[in-house]
């Protein structure tokens, strides 16, 4: 039955990635400004995740249980906008953990309500399409906010003052962004008559996404049983082993962003705007990759186009730590570091392509929904511990040990798919 009303609340995600992109990288600066060490900020990313992911849960059944969409927007969009208030508000590490945990716990709301709204909102045939424009708007606002956060961090101290007074005022710009979302939503939400059920969505979303450091809650339709339903099936081996490579290569990832940033800080000396701009190069080559990645995944297959995505994150990773050894200037060395995080960003785009290829053939007919509920529980339950363990090892052992954890990660991910028989058809 066709379902289409013509509303466009899904333009919210337009301002709503401008505020993420604008924030999500200040978090952590913004934390070991405040006087927080490297454990401190691998707490941090991991608070998100300690409340969004139960959160989500909790918000995914109450909007089952209500039928309504549009409330849960408004409470992730606004929550959000709270949250980032509650940061800029922030005078000790223990009130920005609270902040923190708060955007975690109501950014998760809009979660499982907007691409099932969405779904709900058009004709089944349209879904890729729609779906595919929300995660390029949110992919692109993204973008515009890092693009915004190297403007103010350049600009704003010298309007509103330096240090942690410029940071706060870009929390509080993040803040508004987040409360035009939701009034985007407030005007435009209409809810559908027909009603979609979240375990019947078995779209894999494999359009642009950023790649969010594990500092803001992901979007995810929906958790379900990981390993077995409840006649006790269990998912197909291949798929199980394809799980435990998902769950390491990022824990790699989140166990290296955890303390990047601040690496970035302390080891090169590079200012908010320097770090800021390395960022952006990783999102606008990931993005402008997608289309390309995903001809070569059609072409030569997802296991081989994820082998070389995380064999390349490993090298990669390891350069950056490498190059703080090697005696460069300041100008050659950030135009280094941009480049390869470029590169980080383009086996980004590799990696996401792929796996959400990989994980939608190996899905069993009958079982796509829970092995893609299996898919988001490893990535939301695996982002809580190792931004932990990354900051910890960093603190304790310094950035040769950290890189080296976060690396081993990857590349035993990397050995699990490698040796794993797993049909890309």
């Amino acid at each position: 039955m066709g379902r289409t009303d013509g509303s466009h609340w899904y333009y919210s995600y337009l301002p709503m990635g401008i505020s993420g992109g604008a924030t999500s990288t200040l978090i952590p600066l913004f934390a070991y400004a405040l006087g927080g060490n490297l454990f401190h900020v691998g707490i941090i990313a991991a608070a998100t995740s300690v409340a969004s992911v139960p959160a989500f849960i909790l918000w995914g059944g109450a909007c089952d249980r209500r039928g309504r969409r549009k409330p849960f927007l408004l409470i992730g969009f606004l929550g959000s906008g709270i949250a980032l208030l509650a940061m800029a508000a922030s005078r000790t590490m223990s009130e920005f953990y609270l902040a923190n945990l708060l955007a975690g716990f109501l950014g998760a709301a809009s979660g499982p309500a907007g691409t099932v709204l969405l779904m709900e909102t058009s004709k089944r045939e349209d879904w890729p399409a729609r779906l595919a424009i929300m995660s390029r708007m949110t992919a692109t606002g993204w973008v515009a906010g890092l693009a915004l956060g190297i403007l103010w961090l350049a600009a704003g101290p010298g309007l509103v003052g330096g240090g942690l007074t410029s940071m706060r005022y870009l929390f509080a710009i993040g803040a508004a962004l987040a409360f035009c979302a939701g009034f985007v939503v407030q005007a435009a939400t209409r809810e559908a008559a027909v009603r979609v059920d979240r375990k019947d969505v078995h779209l894999v979303d494999a359009h642009p996404r950023v790649e969010r450091g594990r500092y803001l809650p992901m979007r995810i339709v929906h958790f379900v049983g990981p390993l077995a339903d409840s006649s006790g099936n269990r998912l197909p081996r291949p798929l199980r082993a394809y799980l435990l490579c998902v769950l390491l290569l990022f824990g790699g990832f989140t166990a290296f962003y955890s303390f990047f940033p601040i690496f970035l800080s302390q080891v090169y000396g590079f200012g908010n705007p320097e770090i800021f701009a390395i960022y952006i190069a990783s999102q606008v080559t990931s993005i402008a990759m997608y289309r390309r990645v995903a001809g070569w995944v059609s072409s030569r297959g997802s296991r081989p186009m994820q082998l070389y995505g995380s064999v390349g994150r490993s090298v990669l990773f390891s350069s950056f730590f490498l190059l703080g050894i090697v005696g460069l200037g300041d100008l050659p060395r950030l135009g280094l570091m941009v480049a390869l995080h470029a590169g980080v960003g383009a086996c980004w785009a590799m990696l996401n392509v792929a796996s959400c290829t990989l994980v939608s053939h190996l899905a069993p007919d009958g079982a796509r929904a829970r092995a893609l509920g299996a898919f988001n529980a490893v990535q939301g339950f695996g982002s809580i511990f190792w931004p932990l363990l990354g900051g910890l090892v960093a603190a304790l052992f310094g950035y040769g040990l950290a890189f080296a954890a976060s690396v081993a990660l990857v590349l035993a991910g990397t050995g699990v798919l490698w040796t794993t028989r797993i049909s890309d058809a």
